[in-house]
């Protein structure tokens, strides 16, 4: 038994901070502000002082598999301040790894380098001649590779749009398909690696569930069952949860996987970004009228897999980030619901940077969820002054975090990591300093509730966690301070000491025989 003392906050509906959390085997058993009598002097006493009590934070939504390869086995250029920063890395990376068979690094922008542009091809060849090299822009949606790379790719990918042999860019169709040929290149021991790693680095920022978008280009769609099997092996060693999305529209697949949910980025993308200029919008792109952006999939193909995938009881998650990709994501979980009505579906669209007063009202009309990535508001990748170049006065309606509350809609929070470090501080940062539209800014208990409750609510967890709530799972997290007492332009001082499973200390280190002997003989998980 366990019992905490001092600033409890519990994410509950009613925004309770209590004095006192008991913690049992594992579960909550008591919180308030007085003691029991029963409870006294029959625990070990935590006392937490200035520092507060929260439930374990969530990412509503990343990309595992892509951060697990940045964060522990490759590297990531987003601090390079020039080109030169970028090839030292490079460089770096081949002295210590000469046996790669392939570089993939993370972070490329045209913003935050002294060039004003991506690194070419040509430049990478310099210090990357032999070995196939990708580096993935920091918006998720383009890449720049070397010589080597672009000559490995099929034809089938040189024809698609998107495909700059001159630049070694790859925007479009073309990334999509590049970068699961490109991934399909990893061996899957490097994979394992890189994700029992990635499990320890997440949980350092206090993270005990994630949101994993899987289905990347790996055969078989590996990272789909190594994701699933080392989630089985995590939960057994300290409880820490994963939930599967499968990228994918083939609904057999994930029937086939018995997975309850569908959706994400790459195959279930209805757009693009605003870093590539590809993001669906109903108006043309301020300093392009003649680019509207892209819809990847048809109407009717968007809108038959809405419905098969509602039909069959799967849970959809589709990006959209124009508003024009939201109002046809809208329309099509609209007609899917008119065509298999369900009550509580919790079908959620990602992203949802523009959205338009009608399909807001449909959004919250029809219970559809949104999971945003406020972290990525404060991103120097990024800057407001290109969104406004490219949007103009839109830019003061992205990301309206405070409409989006205000009409009744479940938001969660997610980093999109590797676009966002999976750190939800600094998006609890992000959501309560809005850039673009202060008045869009959450207060900080809201924004708390986007990375707890929101979160345990948009894969139906919140009968268990997301909140400290007596008979609820013991899945904690210790402030360094009480983030309720932090004006919001201090919240980045904030910082986790300490992340409890199932109300015992989060354990790291277990490598590969480890995993698979509990990931082989442990109890399912929920995924």
């Amino acid at each position: 038994m366990q019992i905490f003392h001092g600033p409890i906050i519990t994410c509950d509906k009613e925004n309770h901070v209590f004095k006192y959390l008991v913690e049992d085997q594992g579960k909550i058993i008591y919180v308030g502000d007085d003691l029991p009598n029963e409870y006294d002097h029959h625990g070990k006493i935590i006392e937490l002082q200035e520092k507060a009590l929260l439930p374990s934070f969530g990412d509503g939504h990343m990309h595992f598999s892509n951060y697990a390869l940045f964060a522990g086995t490759y590297f990531d250029v987003r601090e390079a301040k020039n080109f030169e920063d970028i090839k030292s890395q490079i460089t770096k990376f081949i002295t210590k790894h000469p046996k790669k068979k392939i570089i993939i690094a993370f972070g490329a922008s045209k913003h935050s380098v002294e060039e004003k542009r991506l690194i070419p091809r040509q430049e990478l060849d310099s210090v990357c001649p032999k070995i196939p090299l990708v580096i993935v822009c920091y918006d998720g949606h383009s890449a720049i590779c070397n010589s080597v790379m672009m000559n490995k790719f099929p034809e089938k990918i040189q024809k698609l749009r998107g495909f700059n042999a001159d630049q070694g860019y790859l925007f479009n169709e073309a990334y999509y398909d590049g970068v699961d040929y490109a991934t399909s290149l990893i061996s899957p021991i490097t994979l394992i690696n890189s994700m029992i790693k990635s499990y320890d680095i997440i949980a350092k920022y206090g993270v005990g569930m994630i949101h994993a978008t899987e289905g990347i280009g790996f055969p078989n769609d590996l990272d789909v069952t190594l994701v699933s099997l080392i989630a089985k092996a995590k939960t057994k060693r300290n409880s820490f949860q994963s939930r599967i999305f499968f990228q994918t529209m083939e609904i057999e697949k994930v029937l086939k996987r018995k997975l309850p949910r569908i959706g994400g980025c790459f195959a279930t993308a209805l757009d693009g970004c605003f870093g590539a200029c590809d993001a669906a919008l109903h108006e043309p792109y301020s300093n392009d009228l003649d680019n509207n952006g892209i819809l990847f999939q048809s109407e009717d193909e968007v809108y038959n897999f809405a419905k098969k995938a509602n039909r069959a009881g799967l849970q959809i998650e589709m990006h959209a980030i124009g508003d024009a990709a939201v109002t046809r994501a809208v329309n099509a979980i609209e007609q899917a619901l008119e065509d298999f009505p369900r009550d509580d579906h919790r079908h959620t669209i990602i992203h949802a940077c523009l959205i338009r007063p009608e399909d807001m009202e449909k959004i919250a009309r029809l219970g559809i969820g949104i999971t945003l990535q406020p972290g990525f508001l404060i991103s120097p990748l990024e800057p407001i002054e290109y969104l406004e170049e490219i949007l103009g006065s839109r830019v003061k309606s992205s990301s309206p975090l405070r409409k989006i509350k205000d009409a009744g809609i479940h938001l969660s929070g997610g980093s999109d990591a590797p676009v966002t470090h999976p750190n939800p501080i600094e998006g609890i940062y992000g959501a309560c300093n809005h850039p673009y539209d202060p008045s869009q800014s959450l207060t900080v208990q809201e924004a708390l509730h986007m990375y707890t409750s929101e979160v345990a609510w948009t894969t139906f967890d919140d009968h268990d966690r997301g909140s400290l709530e007596q008979g609820k799972i013991a899945d904690l997290v210790i402030l360094n301070k009480n983030p309720l007492k932090v004006k919001p332009a201090n919240l980045l001082s904030l910082k986790v000491e300490q992340l409890y499973l199932s109300g015992q200390k989060y354990k790291s280190g277990m490598g590969i025989p480890s995993m698979l002997w509990n990931g082989l003989i442990g109890k399912k998980p929920k995924t």
